[in-house]
């Protein structure tokens, strides 16, 4: 009785995976970081509007998504995202006088659920290929490793172990994060998907560009390159390229007096720009089920008398 039971509950969810809906695909885009480096501060705009084209960067991944309902999915996805910023870029004297810059390269794992909030299906008016259409919203949850680094003469330099901000405030290379965003796609013939998608992450960390606290004491730097990539605000000094930038002392550490370097009180965050194509896997049901009639090609119905 109890291999009956068990053998008829494998069968039901057996029947239940491969009559389910599920496309797995690729995706491209580009990224933007918000933190510390780079943007405003005094004059800042809010939030994303602080963001610099010029710090845009690139990303790109994979995904596996399954539909549980007509709306709601679930999606696994990794990529490979890189961020960028420079303070040259910043509007904010005292960020410009600070001249700190960095490249982190990020690999994330994401779990998101997606809802679909405006379903259109058969949209194809004029055309023999049947064209759905979906917006959605999503959300969830991931995890981060990130490898900020800096260049120094040509070369860049993994910026982690040199502990710019002293070796007590050393920080580990994995986070949590928490995306949020929307995207829509069309899906053609049921069999394939090509979408955008828009989506910030917002991190556990502030140390995805190396800058948190305040500036470490020398003698708190293990090395010759920790001095020189915690504070690098001589050389926008010394270039002469900029007017009234702030006092000097506002800038590295001292045995007696440790300016802030970053702020703490914020973490970083990324977005990210994608465009996405996927395919169906399994031939089991539609992408959209057939009782979602069509918006534009509604058929209306005769009273019989």
């Amino acid at each position: 009785m109890k291999k009956r039971i068990l053998f008829t509950f494998i069968g039901l969810l057996f029947s239940f995976f491969v009559s389910a809906q599920m496309d797995f695909g690729v995706s491209v885009g580009a990224s933007n970081y918000l933190g510390e480096i780079g943007g405003g501060s005094g004059d800042a705009k809010p939030f994303l509007m602080d963001m610099k084209m010029q710090q845009t960067k690139m990303a790109f991944g994979g995904f596996f998504r399954y539909q549980v309902h007509e709306r709601i999915s679930v999606k696994l996805q990794m990529n490979f995202v890189r961020i960028g910023g420079a303070d040259k870029f910043s509007s904010d004297p005292q960020r410009i006088a600070r001249n700190l810059s960095f490249r982190t390269d990020i690999y994330e794992a994401m779990v998101t659920g997606e809802y679909s909030f405006w379903i259109m299906n058969n949209v194809s008016k004029y055309s023999r290929t049947r064209i759905d259409f979906e917006a959605y919203a999503f959300t969830g949850f991931g995890a981060l490793l990130y490898y900020p680094h800096a260049q120094m003469d040509g070369k860049w330099y993994a910026l982690r172990p040199l502990a710019t901000e002293g070796v007590d405030n050393k920080y580990s290379k994995a986070t949590i994060a928490i995306p949020l965003g929307v995207g829509a796609h069309y899906t053609f013939d049921n069999k394939y998907r090509l979408g955008v998608e828009v989506g910030y992450r917002f991190t556990f960390t502030d140390y995805l560009d190396d800058v948190s606290s305040r500036y470490a004491s020398p003698s708190d730097l293990p090395y010759a390159e920790s001095v020189y990539f915690a504070d690098r605000s001589a050389e926008a000094y010394a270039s002469n390229k900029y007017d009234n930038l702030p006092d000097p002392k506002h800038y590295g550490g001292t045995e007696t007096t440790n300016p802030r370097r970053g702020n703490p009180e914020t973490n970083d965050g990324y977005l990210l720009f994608q465009v996405n194509a996927s395919m169906k896997i399994n031939q089991g049901r539609n992408f959209q089920r057939s009782r979602y009639k069509s918006l534009i090609n509604k058929r209306v119905s005769r009273r019989k008398f």
